[in-house]
């Protein structure tokens, strides 16, 4: 694995024949700028897609409390997404039901678990490929002699 921890130095020089003056312009750049602003793309898609299954989980609660009917085409594709990624959590614990209202106790447990995944693997990518930088830029100005 390597990493770019390169600096990128360079100096302008500008004269100016008419009024005699000589600007420099010093500018330190860390190169590995663009692979920071790759891993935060990385995470930004980590988080988007956790974030999409902590909705669908979500929605999936909701709709078990309210008694959504479960022939319904739109609940039936909630439920057939979310049961592969529930499946770990199957019979953890009892889901209590009153007149079809349904509260899977184990889908909220699921939602908080896969959040604290989420959050693990982004901060495990930011430590693992990040790298701090910074840029300098120094002008100065003088006159020809």
């Amino acid at each position: 694995m390597s990493f770019d921890n390169r600096i990128e130095e360079r100096e302008i020089v500008h004269t100016d024949p008419d009024i005699e003056i000589e600007h420099r312009k010093k500018v330190i750049e860390d190169v590995g700028a663009s692979r920071r602003q790759s891993v935060n793309k990385v995470v930004q898609i980590v988080w988007l897609l956790f974030g999409i299954l902590e909705v669908a989980i979500g929605l999936r609660v909701f709709l078990k409390l309210i008694a959504a009917n479960p022939g319904n085409l739109f609940a039936q594709l909630v439920y057939s997404f979310t049961d592969l990624f529930l499946w770990p959590f199957a019979g953890l614990t009892i889901s209590p039901s009153t007149a079809g209202f349904t509260l899977e106790i184990s889908s909220v447990i699921a939602m908080i678990v896969y959040a604290v995944i989420a959050w693990v693997l982004a901060s495990l990518i930011w430590i693992i490929f990040a790298r701090s930088g910074s840029r300098s830029v120094v002008v100065t100005e003088r006159r020809r002699e």
